[in-house]
């Protein structure tokens, strides 16, 4: 007699195959997003740091060609998110936009104020300028990206993830 031996052959992946994947599509989504994340971060600090030294060559050229610096809207710190943002830099040419932080809210922003003379101990023949970014995302980028602006009596070091300025000197 012979004798007819079927095999059963099932389409698909059985509970225990699918659990193996499926921890081990987390453990690699575990170590693949955060490098993911940190690096889009990093990529928004340098755009930071990018935007603030064109504002800062603007505002020195503009000082060049005028002999002042450009006006900061408000009555305070010309920010970013909720100001036109040195908009006499972009509308006299000086910059072909208006820089923005990528984020652009109360967190990350750039800041721009124009200081009478003397002002917190400053040395200079005219007002002066400070221009910083308020915040990095990566506390590595910050470190490697310190800027520095400072007079006798206030270190805007202190203020600022990255600051520069110009106009005055600390004697």
């Amino acid at each position: 007699m012979n004798t007819l031996i079927h095999k059963s052959s099932k389409a698909g992946f059985s509970l225990i195959e699918l659990v193996v994947v499926v921890l081990i599509m987390s453990v690699l989504a575990g170590v693949v997003v955060p490098r993911v994340i940190d690096r889009q971060a990093t990529a928004r600090d340098s755009r930071r740091l990018a935007d603030v030294k064109a504002i800062s060559s603007a505002v020195e050229q503009f000082y060049l060609d005028t002999g002042q610096w450009p006006v900061a809207d408000g009555s305070g710190w010309d920010k970013s998110h909720d100001a036109s943002f040195i908009s006499e830099l972009t509308n006299n040419g000086y910059l072909r936009e208006t820089p923005k932080d990528p984020v652009n809210d109360n967190t990350y922003h750039y800041r721009y104020y124009v200081y009478n003379q003397g002002k917190y101990g400053c040395i200079g023949s005219s007002k002066f300028y400070v221009l910083g970014v308020r915040q990095f995302e990566s506390d590595d980028f910050a470190t490697k990206n310190p800027g520095f602006f400072k007079c006798a009596s206030r270190n805007w070091s202190s203020d600022f993830d990255y600051v520069t300025g110009g106009g005055a000197s600390f004697n």
